[in-house]
């Protein structure tokens, strides 16, 4: 694989990540649920901080990204009649909440020690899913949810009032912020989600492609 292909595979999995993230929050919302493998492959990402690879971040395979990538795919490349506008909106809104954490050095320097103490509670909390759910939520709520910023959420009222599924939306909120925080280490912008827009969709296409035809 070529250094360019290369950067664009890894610019197409973070962004794809972000996505995710942003799929993830709106099914939850609408629903109540999401697909099991896309939530936990976000969720993990959140631990994995000192990797040699993006696919390393997102556990090692792109299998737990198809979500993403198909929802990057389907919104890039118009493939429906209505544009989601809830998905549009939580993509600009993560990408925005990012921006505004580099802004706050206090915030990001918070935000790294406490999910740095996180990372060490984790084995310790592994029999106990929901509560690793809870802490991420807090974190995100004491930290990103301090920023001069709000990301409203919109969805089904019986499924907002749930303490379970508001605390897996805001973990889902911070998976999408990390990803981003990727995408830019990347070298991505948000100007790139237009001017290489071909690109983007041609790369996911082609994930997705090596997905089905490896039964990923």
């Amino acid at each position: 694989m070529q250094k360019n292909e290369k950067k664009n595979v890894e610019r197409s999995l973070a962004l794809a990540g972000v996505f995710q993230s942003a799929a993830l929050v709106r099914d939850l919302a609408r629903t109540g649920k999401t697909e099991k493998l896309a939530f936990d492959t976000s969720i993990q990402s959140i631990y994995t901080l000192d990797v040699s690879t993006v696919e390393q971040v997102y556990g090692g395979t792109i299998n737990g990204l198809r979500l993403g990538l198909q929802e990057l795919v389907n919104l890039l490349a118009y493939t429906k009649l209505k544009p989601d506008r809830e998905l549009t909106r939580y993509l600009i809104g993560l990408m925005h909440l990012e921006r505004k954490l580099i802004s706050c050095p206090e915030t990001k320097k918070n935000l790294s020690r406490r999910i740095k103490h996180a990372i060490s509670q984790a084995n310790y909390f592994s029999s106990s899913p929901q509560l690793i759910i809870n802490s991420l939520a807090d974190i995100y709520v004491t930290t990103l949810g301090t920023l001069p910023f709000r990301l409203h959420v919109v969805g089904q009222c019986k499924y907002l009032a749930h303490a379970e599924t508001v605390s897996k939306i805001r973990a889902a909120l911070l998976a999408g912020v990390r990803s981003v925080v990727l995408w830019r280490q990347l070298g991505g912008s948000r100007w790139q989600l237009f001017l290489m827009r071909s690109t983007l969709i041609g790369v996911g296409k082609k994930l997705l492609a090596s997905l089905n035809k490896s039964g990923g």
